[in-house]
């Protein structure tokens, strides 16, 4: 997370999450590191579909056709995140830590969207281990994708 916070002023990016699955442990860990509000412009935990819908205005429609663990729903947690919080870049969480399945999707089962420049990247894992472990490797499945997006600036 300390480069990740580094690569991010160097750019003088700024960075905003938005958590389900994570519950928070995302912007708990940036929020670790000194000097971190240079970066973080802040986040969201939203763990009910109320919550999705109220505080980052996921539609019903979309909570009830595809669920709370879908493309479509981090999508727009990733999208409404960015522009609420005015940031260069916006990661989004949601899935299925276990121990049971929920929203008809197995254990491990990981959606992260990243909202950067005009695009937003979804991008589905399938984690194993407890919910501990499928926490942890989500965060830092995130972590390394928005590490490539850095890099991908740098090398212009």
């Amino acid at each position: 997370m300390e480069e990740l916070v580094a690569s991010l002023k160097v750019l003088r990016w700024t960075l905003a999450s938005c958590e389900s699955v994570t519950g928070g442990d995302f912007a708990s860990q940036v929020t670790d590191i000194s000097g971190c509000s240079d970066v973080y412009a802040g986040g969201y935990i939203v763990y009910s579909n109320d919550a999705k819908h109220r505080l980052t205005h996921v539609p019903t429609e979309i909570l009830e056709e595809f669920g709370a663990v879908s493309e479509e729903t981090v999508k727009r947690l990733a999208i409404w995140t960015k522009n609420a919080l005015s940031s260069d870049i916006a990661i989004a969480f949601s899935g299925n830590a276990g121990p049971g399945a929920s929203s008809n999707q197995p254990v491990g089962r990981i959606y992260t969207a990243i909202a950067v420049n005009d695009d937003c990247f979804v991008y589905q894992d399938d984690f194993t281990g407890s919910r501990k472990q499928i926490k942890q490797q989500t965060i830092q499945a995130g972590i390394d994708r928005i590490m490539g997006f850095i890099h991908k600036e740098n090398m212009r």
